[in-house]
Parts: structure tokens; sequence; C-alpha cells
């Protein structure tokens, strides 16, 4: 419970922390007073005042706040003084500014958080490298495409293409980008025979890649094991290679979730093998949650013993880092919205919606993944408070933008009255929509 509390307070400490120094730093650049920026909230453990504006650290240190100074008009005098601020000049005061300034600053919040999806991906995948199959060979072969037109079998193990050798699957399909539809001379070996066969890809606009028909499954290889899970306890360890279930050869990582997923809380005696030697235990799978699989949006309880494929690393420069993150940033923003679009459509059932307390099992559960795992969630938050700060209602960063742009376009400040209206309807709608979230996952946890 301590792990899963820290880990969480962790990740919404940094996300908010980013979105308000967002805020921050375009209001400082558009010569906007900032009164106060805390990290944390509550009584203050650290306080210094550097210039017009006191930085803290409070002692509850999860998120933060920036305070401009004319923020709000209640509570501020003529001439732009609250109790707790300085004297400031009208022409420094937030609400003085010219609307597009204040829409840079609203803005800014959200676009850290998506700056800091972007890099988390792109610097982890730097030092980390990215994860590859480490196998060349192939468990299937697609009827009708150009490998099988070209004789290319189940277990063929493909070693080189156009002579340039192959140290993971993964060479294979940007070898193809490269060369498009020119066909290749590939170097198969089968059995122990060595063979050369010329392949031409096919354009798969599905996919949007070129395809020659073949795929290589992960081995049933043990690559992380999650802490405090059965199979941590178990005493499989990353590296294992698991022989059997129940007596049942295993060859792929997906026979082995064949068998495990059906079957939460069913024990089964796994066998397996690691440095040699060949052990064997009864686990029983923990119940977890997984995507379903189809048209419609949903989460289904599934068998989990806590183990993840098994895949090698390989370096890569900053400059394929900055593709793959790229890549990566746009792959999670689009399944974000796609999830988005099925809910208000009906698509996606309410098993499939997280609030806080799912949040902060899922920060958990990564932890207990490894640090790594951590960070990547970090990502995610991060993006999915980004795209939620723009919801165009009050009190959220994108109400305040729109107030700024319809001043912008019709060159009339919206009325406070009217502002402060909407702001307590926004109040009123979010609280409603906490309620409900909060609900959800209640009943997502007891169910």
């Amino acid at each position: 419970m301590l792990l899963t509390v820290a880990a969480f307070f962790f990740v919404l400490s940094i996300v908010v922390f980013v979105h308000e120094l967002g805020h921050f730093v375009v209001g400082k650049l558009n010569g906007i007073c900032v009164v106060a920026f805390s990290f944390g909230f509550g009584p203050k453990i650290l306080r210094k005042k550097v210039g017009e504006t006191e930085y803290s650290i409070g002692a509850l240190p999860f998120g933060g706040y920036v305070k401009f100074a004319g923020e709000t008009v209640e509570g501020e005098s003529d001439a732009g003084k609250s109790p707790r601020e300085p004297e400031v000049p009208p022409e420094r005061m937030y609400r003085n500014k010219a609307p597009w300034r204040r829409m840079l600053v609203v803005l800014a919040g959200p676009v850290m958080n998506f700056i800091l999806a972007l890099f988390v991906y792109i610097f982890s995948l730097f030092f980390e490298g990215i994860y590859v199959n480490p196998s060349t060979a192939i468990n299937e072969v697609e009827k009708g495409g150009p490998a099988e037109v070209a004789g290319l079998e189940v277990g063929d193990r493909i070693l080189a293409i156009d002579g340039e050798r192959l140290a993971y699957w993964g060479q294979i399909e940007k070898l193809l980008s490269k060369r498009k539809a020119e066909p290749s001379q590939y170097a198969i070996l089968r059995g122990v025979d060595t063979l050369s066969i010329s392949i031409a890809p096919r354009y798969d606009s599905e996919a949007h890649s070129w395809r020659i028909g073949i795929v290589s499954h992960l081995p049933a290889r043990v690559g992380d094991v999650k802490k405090e899970s059965p199979a941590e306890r178990a005493g499989l360890r990353s590296g294992a290679t698991i022989l059997s279930i129940n007596d049942t050869t295993v060859a792929t990582y997906s026979d082995m979730e064949d068998r495990i997923l059906p079957r939460p809380g069913v024990p089964m005696k796994f066998t397996w093998e690691i440095d040699g030697v060949v052990r064997s235990a009864v686990i029983t799978p923990g119940s977890g949650e997984a995507a379903s699989e189809g048209s419609r949006v949903d989460v289904v309880k599934v068998g989990q013993i806590g183990i993840s494929p098994y895949y090698e690393k390989v370096r890569i420069s900053l400059g394929e880092a900055l593709v793959y993150g790229s890549r990566s940033f746009a792959s999670l923003f689009a399944a974000i919205m796609d999830f988005l679009g099925k809910l208000f459509s009906g698509k996606a059932t309410l098993r499939a919606i997280g609030g806080p307390i799912r949040v902060g099992i899922m920060a958990g559960d990564m932890i207990r993944w490894g640090f790594s795992y951590l960070v990547y969630f970090l990502a995610f938050f991060s993006l999915n408070l980004a795209i939620f700060n723009l919801l165009p209602i009050l009190p959220f960063d994108g109400g305040h933008f729109v107030l700024g742009l319809i001043e912008l376009v019709t060159r009339r400040r919206i009325g406070q009255k009217v502002q402060q209206v909407l702001t307590q309807v926004g109040f009123m709608i979010l609280i409603v929509l906490m309620v409900f979230i909060l609900a959800v996952d209640v009943f997502n946890i007891v169910r």
C-alpha cells in the first residue's frame, strides 16, 4: 500500500508541477507579476521571496500552484492589490493583459504536459534502447502472401537479407521499408540447409507498410517479473524458459497466455528451465484487468502471474530515439482520442473508465514492474491530464482559452458576473463528474 501511494504521488507531483511551471514561465515572459509559485500544498516547509515572487515548498509534495497578480477581481482594490499581493502596476496584472497573451499563459500548462510526455518517450528510448524480438524464426506464413509464393515455410529462420545479417526480427521491417517493392535475396536456414530465396514485398494498406506475409512469435521466455506477484513468490526469474504448463508443452509466449488468461484463481503446474536447471512449482494466477478485443472497448478480468515477454534491448542513436519516441507519442495520443470517441459514442463501457483510485492502483502496479514502467506511465498520465485540461469549460484551462478567444474575436470582454456564473456551473459539472468517476472506480474495484 505504501509503495502504491508513493508511486501515485511521484507521478502526480511531477505532472502537476510541470503543468504549473508552464503557466509560470509563460506568465513571466509576458510581463505578468507572479505573486507565488509553490511546489506542494499545505503548510510551508520552506519559503523564500526572490524579487516579486515568493517560492515555497508545501508539506504535501504533490503538484503545485501559481498565483498571478490580478488573476481575479474579487478582493482586489483599484490600485491592483490584494491583502497578500505587493503593489502591482495595472499593466502587469493578469486580467489587464491582451487576450492573446492570457491565452498563451493558460495553454502553457497543457502544452508542457504534452512536451513532458514526448520527452519521456524520446529520452527513455535513447537511454534504455528499444525492445526487440531476438528471434528471426518464422512461426506463421500468410496464405497467398509473397513469402508463401516464394517458398518460405514455418520453422525457417532468416539469416540475412541482401547479405545484411539479422540480429532481431525488427530489422526485417526496417529493410523492407527501405527497399519497398524491390525484390531482395533472403538467406534462409531450413534444418541444416541454407537456402537463397528472392522475395518482392507487397504494400499493406491497412498497416501502411511493406510486408512479405510472415510472423514470428515471442518465445516462451520470461522477461520482467513483477514484485510481490505469484511468479516471484514461486521463484520464477527473468530469463527463465517455460517448458510446460500442467505437463502440456508450450513453445511461444502466446501459448502461455492462452492457458493463463482464462484461469484466474486456478492452480497450475509450471515447469521451467533457467541456468541449465529445470524447476517446477504450482502457481495460482491472480485476477487482473485487461482490455477486451473487439469493436466495443471493455475491461475484463483475466488470470495473471506477473511476468512479461522476454525482449532484448538494442541501443539507438538520438536521431532514432526522436523518430521512435515521436511515433510512440503519436500512437498514444491517437489511442486516447480514439477511446474518448468511443466513450462518447457508447462504444466503451464504464469499466474502461479510470479515476484517481484506478490511477493510483495503476501507478503502484507500474512501480512493482520496475521504475522504467512507472516513467512510461508518467508520460501516459501527463498526456491524459493535458487533454482533460483542454475541456472548454471553466475552471479548466480550455475554458479560460475559450473566453480569451471570444474576447479576441468580438473585442469585448465577457463580464465578471457572467464569468463567475460560468465558473460556478463548471465547478458543479466538475464535482458531478468527479463523484461519478469515483463511484465508477469503487464499482470497478469491488466487482
